[in-house]
């Protein structure tokens, strides 16, 4: 078995990971996959800005976060600076769905 960077990785797949950019964003999503060059797929990302505002006569500055969703996402590995793991996977898909109910399963074809 390898213990590069990929097999290091693998046990995180379907975790909730924070990523940090290398302009300052954080992005929050469940992680699906990703490359040699590190470039990730992230599902149902959030992204996490800090937005620096300085008063006109106060030497105080204002920092607030504006957040934005933005869905399934690639981002290139180049500007990725750190990963932290933020949460476990889900619990299962079959666990999720609803157990089926009572009915009849027939074909939908041309024939009689």
């Amino acid at each position: 078995m390898p213990s590069g960077k990929g097999s290091k990785l693998l046990r995180y797949v379907e975790h909730r990971l924070r990523v940090t950019l290398s302009d300052g964003r954080s992005i929050l999503g469940t992680f699906l996959a990703f490359d040699k060059h590190l470039n990730l797929v992230l599902s149902d990302a959030e992204e996490f800005r800090s937005l620096k505002r300085k008063g006109d006569r106060s030497a105080v500055v204002e920092e607030r976060q504006e957040k934005r969703t933005l869905g399934l996402i690639i981002l290139r590995g180049e500007n990725v600076v750190s990963i932290a793991v933020e949460g476990p996977p889900p619990p299962s898909a079959a666990a999720r769905l609803a157990p089926g109910g009572p009915g009849v399963a027939r074909g939908a074809g041309r024939g009689a």
